[in-house]
């Protein structure tokens, strides 16, 4: 179906609100919105005044009333219009329905921490925005960086594994492209320990704990081996991403090509290794691994700075919110960490996604000592106190 154009789309928002869309426009408008996913599509040119954007928040909002009053349980089941999955997301993107309160974002105090780098020579701060080499105890390049990339030199006259680590602190990301030419994708709140120069003919290791996608070069002769906590990864060359992050489920997913996946953990020790295909998401359970078929674009969107939430729990989305953003969330309505979301977010502020979810979840938020703390709202669902 082809979209409507920001003109055509307007005159749409207006027959809709009047009542006077035919199935056909009301498709279309649809397709408009599924269409804000493309970058290209912008919606600060439709000019809405204040009360146009209020009576289309208010007329979409009643039309997605369920017919029953849900429990907490059910709030992933809230009877949205059919585009609900990307809805949630783009609420202040389209109508700018809340107000950015700059007040409370300043009362979060967020500090900007540094990305480290740990080598033989001693520790490096480095900011996304710099140019510069990296250099080891003999004064010999090893590094460049330019901007949010790390490229490490090839030096095949090493004879020894010298590693370097580098942490990626909450709130940003980071590239590295490997001696061997292999790139990764290093998520917040991430640390990774490599070698800078991998020995020819032996395996190429490294160890991870965070989230990284990395883009292997193929090898033949030198595998190469992700270690993160109890999950092992193994691939000559292909596309993939590893999480192990700290009280989360450790996975791996595979993008394309094929991986090997071990679970290293004292629970599995007679398990034998599986090889998952494109698509696929090997998760660590006790006693192995299990596979799921997957849509990889809602794991590797981080790369392309999207926070994509599909089914997750509101725990789930709580601990993606505080990588993102750099900051502590407090979450009294504990009857919400197992109601699932769907939502996908890009240039949101962190005033405008607890927004967002304020009026999806129908909880209260404040910020105190710089920390957001959820709270049930009185009456919420009626039949919930």
């Amino acid at each position: 179906m082809k979209y409507p154009s920001k003109k055509q789309a307007k005159g749409l928002f207006e027959k809709y609100l009047n009542g006077n869309c035919t199935p056909e426009e009301e498709r279309l408008l649809e397709s408009f919105l599924d269409s804000y996913q493309d970058d290209s599509n912008t919606w600060t040119d439709l000019h809405f005044n204040e009360t146009v954007k209020m009576h289309i928040w208010e007329k979409l909002k009643k039309q997605a009333q369920p017919k029953t009053t849900p429990k907490v349980r059910k709030l992933h089941g809230l009877a949205w219009i059919k585009y609900a999955a990307v809805f949630i997301g783009l609420v202040f993107a389209l109508f700018s329905y809340f107000k950015y309160n700059a007040k409370d974002e300043k009362l979060l105090k967020i500090e900007e921490e540094m990305i480290v780098l740990h080598t033989d020579e001693g520790k490096s701060n480095l900011s996304e925005k710099s140019a510069g080499e990296i250099t080891n105890k003999s004064g010999k390049v090893i590094a460049a960086q330019q901007g949010g990339v790390l490229k490490y030199q090839k030096d095949n006259a090493l004879k020894e594994l010298v590693y370097n680590e580098i942490s990626v602190p909450r709130g940003k990301t980071f590239k590295l492209i490997l001696s061997d030419g292999t790139r990764v994708h290093l998520n917040a709140g991430t640390r990774m320990r490599f070698p800078i120069n991998f020995l020819v003919g032996e395996n190429r290791e490294v160890f991870l704990s965070g989230e990284a996608y990395f883009e292997v070069e193929r090898d033949e002769k030198s595998p190469f081996i992700v270690q993160a906590n109890d999950l092992e990864v193994k691939v000559l060359g292909t596309h993939f991403n590893v999480s192990s992050y700290q009280g989360a489920a450790e996975h791996a997913v595979l993008v394309e090509g094929s991986v090997q996946v071990n679970n290293n953990g004292s629970m599995a020790t007679n398990f034998k290794p599986l090889v998952i295909k494109p698509g696929q998401k090997a998760s660590l359970v006790p006693d192995g691994l299990n596979i799921n078929e997957v849509d990889v674009e809602d794991y590797i969107g981080w790369t392309q700075d999207l926070l994509i939430f599909n089914d997750n729990s509101f725990l789930e989305i709580i601990q993606k919110i505080e990588r993102r953003y750099n900051v502590e969330i407090e979450n009294n309505y504990v009857e919400l960490n197992s109601a699932r979301f769907n939502g996908k977010f890009s240039e949101e502020s962190i005033i405008d996604l607890m927004n967002t979810f304020k009026e999806s979840a129908n909880f209260d938020y404040q910020i105190n000592d710089g920390k957001i703390i959820i709270n049930k709202k009185e009456d919420a669902y009626g039949d919930m106190n």
